[in-house]
This record gives structure tokens, sequence and C-alpha cells, in this order.
């Protein structure tokens, strides 16, 4: 009998562990499309987790101040951080899936939802709550709220005893309407070289914490360039897929953390300290994607190409036609594909001109993309780089 329950306690604690490690990895995927202003798909996994812990002041915190992002969500934002204000931790840990308080910044985006609702008065008094830390926030946030209630009169007698006080049970978000974001499997060879990685496996010589600062997360690597304030960034995949990027392999903490009050006030508000010796999420370092060396970024020339349609044996009659409407069509062979496109151009803004012109001409559906050395690279990535290529041969010719 006692052999019958230890098993049962193997198992349970084993489905435990896996739940808990689905909820995290719901968690991390949610932060990184938050970074990158997908708040839709950010809350969608944010939902998940707080299904299975709707008392999270963290995972509230995040999911008001996302729904404060959006329009017509106000009463949504307000439930959240009503909720997310029960627990706040000044020295609250941004990133980490075990902190379950809030930061103080919950102050911040409560006053701000309560000028949406036009509820004056509250507002006033989540801002004097938030001014008690002035001292330890961006003073831009500070005159942003002043901002905001300068456009919000109110009577300065209106009873506002309540204006933290929970009033609503959990909101119980419809099961149909949550999108589960699927963990991926295991990052293997196969996985890598279907996805064009090449990683190496890192082995450090101290089992101890090793600190560095996050400055962003991803689903699709892009080269350390994409981040161009900031130098000696390092990739890391972790074992489900998720890409990080890091600064710094300091010993002690208080290190990291002056790297990161400099890393803040470059603009990247979100960054955060994580230990770079974690196995989970740091063993792996990513060191290119599709032959184009993540560190040094793209070289040599990008250009871009309106594409017009593409087919794999007969061209469709109806797309014959634009044949006799636009000028400099060609031909290209992309996996097994023929793909029928204008350009190439140098920039993207002569490219989306191109573009508007055959859109005018009737081709509703054209759309840009862009090569590198032959290959196709993400959009975003290839105007980062040239943009900041046309900007700096502006300064050269300045500078002469």
């Amino acid at each position: 009998m006692k052999k019958v329950v230890s098993l049962i306690l193997i198992l349970l604690s084993i489905m435990e562990l896996s739940s808990q490690n689905n909820l995290e990895y719901q968690f991390d995927v949610a932060r990184a499309n938050l970074a990158q202003r997908k708040i839709r798909e950010g809350l969608e996994g944010l939902k998940l987790v707080y299904e299975a812990e709707p008392n999270n002041a963290n995972v509230n915190f995040l999911m008001g101040a996302a729904y404060t992002e959006l329009s017509g969500t106000e009463e949504q934002a307000v439930r959240h951080l009503k909720q997310a204000v029960q627990n706040v931790n000044v020295n609250y840990k941004v990133g980490s899936f075990e902190e379950k308080a809030a930061p103080i910044h919950v102050y911040y985006y409560l006053a701000v939802s309560y000028v949406e609702q036009n509820k004056c008065a509250l507002a006033n008094r989540a801002f004097k709550e938030f001014q008690k830390y002035s001292s330890k926030v961006d003073q831009y946030y500070i005159d942003e709220v002043d901002r905001h209630m300068q456009k919000c009169p109110f009577n300065s007698e209106e009873d506002t005893e309540n204006w933290n006080k929970l009033n609503s049970k959990p909101i119980q978000y419809e099961p149909v309407a949550v999108k589960i974001t699927e963990p991926l499997k295991p990052i293997d060879s196969m996985y890598l070289k279907n996805k064009g990685l090449v990683t190496e496996k890192l082995e450090y010589t101290t089992n101890a914490p090793l600190y560095g600062v996050q400055i962003g997360s991803n689903l699709n690597p892009s080269p350390t360039s994409t981040f161009s304030e900031v130098k000696n960034v390092d990739v890391f995949i972790d074992s489900l897929g998720i890409i990080r990027y890091v600064v710094g392999h300091f010993s002690y903490r208080k290190q990291a953390e002056n790297l990161l009050r400099s890393i803040q006030e470059k603009g990247f508000t979100d960054a955060y300290v994580v230990n770079v010796n974690n196995e989970k999420k740091y063993s792996n370092e990513l060191i290119s994607y599709k032959n184009v060396n993540l560190r040094s970024g793209l070289r040599g020339e990008v250009e871009y190409l309106v594409q017009l349609g593409s087919f794999e044996d007969t061209i469709p009659s109806e797309m014959t036609a634009i044949y006799f409407k636009i000028d400099g069509i060609q031909e290209y062979s992309r996996e097994s594909r023929t793909v029928i496109a204008i350009g190439a151009y140098g920039t993207f803004k002569k490219a989306n001109l191109e573009k508007e012109k055959t859109i005018a001409a009737g081709v509703a559906d054209a759309f840009i993309v862009a090569y590198s050395r032959g290959k196709k690279i993400p959009l975003y990535e290839a105007i980062n780089y040239t943009d900041k290529k046309e900007i700096d041969d502006i300064k050269n010719i300045e500078e002469q």
C-alpha cells in the first residue's frame, strides 16, 4: 500500500512540474509578445496563467498594463490592476515567473486607467500613492500621469476610500476565447537544421550564478545589430526555442544591476537582471540564422522586391493581365515556385512607393520582400539595416 501511495505522489509531482513548466513557457512567450507590442497575442498567453493563478499580482499587473494599452478595455484594466495592488514589491524582479508581486508602476497604470474611465478622484488617489515612490521611478512616469490628470478635473470631497478595494470576483474568461500557445518540443539537431540555426553549447567553469542583463526575447532570431544602442550582446536559445538577448556575465548581482541602470537609460525600460548560468534558458548560444552571423548582423547589399504573385507550374490566367499594366516585371525561381516581382530597390522607401503604384494598377495583393546575398530575410531586419546605413552615409558626406 505504501508503494502505491509513493507512486501516486511521484506521478502527481511530475504532473505538477509539467504544468508549472507549461505555465512558465506561456508566461515567457507572453512577455516576448508584449515587448514587441503584440498586445493581444501577449494577453492570450497571460490569460492561461491567470486562470491557474487568479491572485498572482505579477500576472494581474501585466494584464492590466496590457489592457491599458488597448482601447475599450478600461474595465478589464482596472479589475486586474486593483487585484495587483494587493501585493506590491518595491524590489520587484522584472521578467521572473517566480515573482508573484506587482511593481510600484502598478499605481501608474491604475491612475491612467481611472482617467480613461473618467473616474478622476480615484485616479488622483492612485497618483498620490505612486508619488510616494517618486525617488525610485523615472520622472517621465510622474510627468505622464500629471499630464493625464490635467484633463481630468475632480471634486476633492469625493469619497475615494475604495480606490484599491476589490468588489468583484476574478474575471472568468471564456475557455474558447483563450488561444493556447502550444509549447515547442525540446529543440534537437533536426529542429535546428530545419530552422537554419547554428548553436554552440556553453559550459561555465563555475556552478555559481553569473549575472547578465536581458534586453529582449523573441521566437525568431534577429542580428544583435538590431540593438544599435548596445554592444556586446550575446544571443541564447533555450530548450524550447525561445531566444534571449543578454549583455554581461558578472559574478556579483550588483555589478549587473549597475549595468542595468545604464541600459535602461538607453531606452531599454523592460531590461532586467538574469542568471546566465541557468542551464534551462542560457546553455546554448545562438551563432547564426540562415547563414547570417547574429553578432555581425547583415553585411553587403540588401535589396527589396515588390512581389506581385507566385505559382508552381502554369501561370494563372488572371496573373497574365499584369504584364499589360506594369513595367519591369521579372521572374525568379524561389523554392520550387516562380515568383513574379518588380525591382530590385535599394531602400524600403523606394520599394514602398512602387508597391503603392502596383496596387493602384490593380494588383491589390502586392507586398514587399527583402533579400540579402540571395536569401530572403525578415523585412524589419532589412529596414533596420538599410535605414541605418543610409543615415550613416549622409553623416559621412556631411563630415567630408
